[in-house]
């Protein structure tokens, strides 16, 4: 059910806006360019990889220092702390120090560092409890890591930054500069947010020939997001057990309310367990989808696929 979509290179992936066949052309394609400015901008903020970035200006502090952040950053910083929270500290992005040094190979995957003490060293210098932050004033601290020292607090957004952008993209298209009322918005189909009725969206992966339950569903004023192992490798880290987050082989998170949530959760969905899982789908107003690791014989007796919340 699209009339037109635009698609625009960032954060590392290709975003797309598609539009419902009935919204106008011409709007569409203005709204189209706004809506990737805008996720210029914000990935101007949230990346690591720029030294003029929040994050960077962040990653220079020392404790007693105080720095004065844009609305954009502190929004991802609470919400981050909402849905760590939730996880019991599953999800974390202070784990910018594990990323930088988690070089990606020729084909794209990456892999933690396999020196258990360099691992628990990094893993130390990072956790939200460092981060003290006033909202009202759009301003935060540091404090010293968990051994005591001075070590550069170094955030990674990458599991919610491009929910956040599609978040922010969603309040421009609803608002009164355009007001459309269907469209789908995706970060390189890791994270998407439909609007509107009429947007048939898939999860399930490789385990959809082995499934019964209903791997396709019509998504509308919702997100859905999906986090595995498959393109990247062991991207994402179990910070409370010291490794790679390989609980389930992958993992999908459906919310009405938020992209930012959605995209976080799946990310600390491969660490939790089946308890943690109902209660974080709980906490956030959401439905998590996971993977079980099986073969193929075991799908008679437990479906692969089962769902939380």
């Amino acid at each position: 059910m699209t009339a037109r979509t635009y698609t625009h290179r960032a954060m590392d992936t290709e975003f797309r806006v598609s539009f419902g066949e009935d919204e106008d052309e011409t709007l569409c394609g203005s709204a189209a360019a706004v809506v990737f400015e805008r996720i210029d901008a914000i990935e101007c903020l949230l990346s690591r990889f720029n030294d003029t970035s929040d994050v960077a200006m962040i990653r220079a502090l020392r404790p007693g220092q105080v720095a004065v952040v844009a609305p954009e950053t502190m929004s991802v910083l609470v919400e981050s702390a909402r849905v760590c929270a939730a996880t019991g500290g599953a999800f974390d992005p202070t784990v910018g120090a594990i990323m930088a040094k988690m070089p990606r190979g020729k084909d794209g995957r990456v892999a933690l560092p396999r020196d258990r003490s360099s691992l628990s060293d990094l893993l130390a210098r990072g956790g939200m409890q460092r981060l003290v932050l006033d909202v009202e004033h759009l301003s935060l601290a540091v404090k010293p890591d968990r051994l005591g020292r001075d070590t550069p607090l170094e955030l990674d957004f990458g599991g919610i930054g491009k929910g956040f952008a599609l978040d922010e993209c969603r309040k421009l298209l609803t608002g009164e500069q355009f007001g459309i009322s269907s469209f789908l918005l995706d970060a390189g189909t890791s994270t998407q947010w439909a609007q509107g009725v009429g947007w048939k969206l898939g999860v399930g992966g490789e385990w959809k020939g082995r499934t019964r339950i209903d791997t396709t569903m019509e998504v509308r004023d919702a997100a859905l997001s999906g986090s595995g192992f498959e393109l990247q490798g062991e991207h994402v880290v179990d910070v409370r057990r010291q490794g790679a987050a390989r609980r389930w082989a992958q993992a999908w998170a459906l919310c009405p309310r938020s992209a930012a949530v959605a995209d976080a959760l799946t990310t600390a969905a491969l660490a939790l367990s089946p308890r943690e899982l109902t209660d974080a789908a709980r906490a956030l107003d959401a439905r998590i989808l996971v993977a079980r690791r099986q073969p193929p014989i075991l799908d008679r007796m437990r479906d692969p696929l089962v769902w939380y919340g």
